[in-house]
């Protein structure tokens, strides 16, 4: 994982599938930072520990960014209904 911090945004591209082993990496990475932008260029899939985690950033006020999610990722937030509760256009970084 490649990543970049300044005081209130971590920066984050990913090498490899968005799941639990990246929201522990990126946890490690976080302490506590505004704004959390992911590239998932790399990423196949998207998995719910994934989704979770970017829920509860949200709930928490932090700005996140998501740069190049695959296709699994929308349909997952459909599934969920999270499609409606999201700011995707606010997000979702193409």
């Amino acid at each position: 994982m490649q990543y970049t911090r300044s005081n209130s945004r971590l920066t984050v591209q990913l090498e490899s599938d968005f799941n639990l082993n990246a929201v522990r990496e990126i946890k490690t990475l976080w302490d506590g930072r505004e704004e959390l932008h992911i590239d998932l260029q790399q990423a196949r899939f998207v998995n719910t520990e994934a989704v979770i985690f970017i829920h509860k950033l949200l709930q928490g006020r932090t700005r996140v960014r998501l740069k190049n999610p695959p296709k699994i990722f929308f349909e997952v937030l459909h599934i969920l209904g999270l499609h409606e509760i999201w700011d995707l256009e606010n997000i979702i970084q193409r």
